[in-house]
């Protein structure tokens, strides 16, 4: 009996993806899962100083409010005071079962192949106002193995950077 194709547990690391602070940083960690499932929660858990994290948290509140998309957010849990998690959330597929219509099809496509980091920095930037890095890095690893590095420019991620610096 053939087993069904699964996505591999991945992680994303971008270690500072915001203007004005450069020791904040996130990791995104996509569980292992069956490829024919709806997509799981994503976590994403963002280290940074004290100052700069609460400022994020607040700006964090307002994804989880705010964003109504093809995916959305959890709402923030400071684990400390220089830790937080929140979590990307699928929402293409409406609850329905993947296969049972075309409804959501194409954003669940997206949502699966294309990395949460990126809406995570749209938002950051277009919901929540936050100024971008000039250039974001990101790191991506499968258990011990680096898979791939990247460097993006933030108007490859977004069409305007905000305004607003955690460290100000």
């Amino acid at each position: 009996m053939e087993s069904s194709p699964h996505l591999a547990e991945i992680t994303i690391r971008v270690p500072a993806p915001f203007a004005g602070v450069s020791d904040l940083g996130f990791s995104a960690r996509y569980p292992r899962q069956l490829l024919i499932e709806p997509l799981r929660d994503v976590p994403l858990w963002i280290e940074g100083p004290a100052e700069p994290m609460r400022r994020l948290a607040a700006r964090l509140r307002l994804l989880a409010s705010l964003v109504q998309a093809a995916h959305g957010w959890t709402d923030p849990v400071m684990l400390t005071d220089e830790v937080a998690v929140i979590a990307f959330r699928d929402r293409s597929l409406g609850g329905q079962p993947l296969g049972s219509g075309a409804l959501g099809a194409l954003d669940y496509v997206l949502n699966l192949v294309r990395p949460v980091v990126i809406p995570f920095l749209q938002d950051c930037a277009g919901v929540a106002h936050l100024r971008l890095t000039d250039r974001i890095d990101m790191t991506v690893r499968q258990a011990d193995r680096a898979v791939a590095d990247l460097s993006l420019r933030w108007d490859q991620i977004v069409p305007a950077n905000g305004e607003d610096l955690l460290s100000a």
